[in-house]
């Protein structure tokens, strides 16, 4: 009986001790037997290759955001530049009208020549405050530019209007 009583002992230990050491890797869930050092290490690995990629992640996404920032001030500082263009078209336009208005014409050929000129920079004046509504900056380049270059003309058929 001896042996018997020491079989079923050994078993309730041997059942005991199957039911300590779990089947977990994690030294946190584990019990007392069941450390298991190449699964710990295995573990450590992992969690410094994800750290690894997370850390590789943050550096791309500052990277870009840097350069999001460095275009965003760019365009930001374009944009300062041609609304003050614009607003240097808008004043010559008004001063180019002041001038025409006080040109005092002869001949009724001068006088509707005057008129239209006149009626063209209207025309310009608002051309130039819808230009500063336009989003794109290439766009926006484009049309300040041939809004220019119709001032200029105009300033030409104004400046032979005075001299007759």
């Amino acid at each position: 009986m001896k042996i018997g009583g020491f079989l079923v002992g050994g078993s309730c230990l041997a059942l005991l001790l199957s039911g300590c050491a779990g089947q977990t890797t994690d030294p946190r869930q584990g019990g007392l037997f069941s450390y298991n050092p190449q699964a710990y290490e295995q573990r450590l690995l992992e969690r410094h290759d994800h750290l690894s990629q997370v850390e590789q992640a943050n550096r791309d996404a500052e990277s870009k955001s840097a350069v999001l920032e460095s275009e965003r001030v760019s365009r930001q500082q374009e944009k300062t530049q041609l609304q003050r263009q614009i607003r240097t078209l808008s004043a010559s336009i008004t001063k180019m009208e002041k001038d025409i208005k006080a040109k005092r014409v002869k001949t009724t050929a001068q006088q509707q020549e005057q008129q239209r000129i006149l009626a063209e920079l209207d025309t310009l004046k608002a051309s130039s405050r819808t230009t500063d509504n336009i989003e794109d900056p290439e766009e926006k380049r484009l049309e300040l530019k041939r809004l220019q270059q119709r001032r200029d003309q105009l300033e030409k058929e104004a400046q032979g209007l005075m001299r007759l």
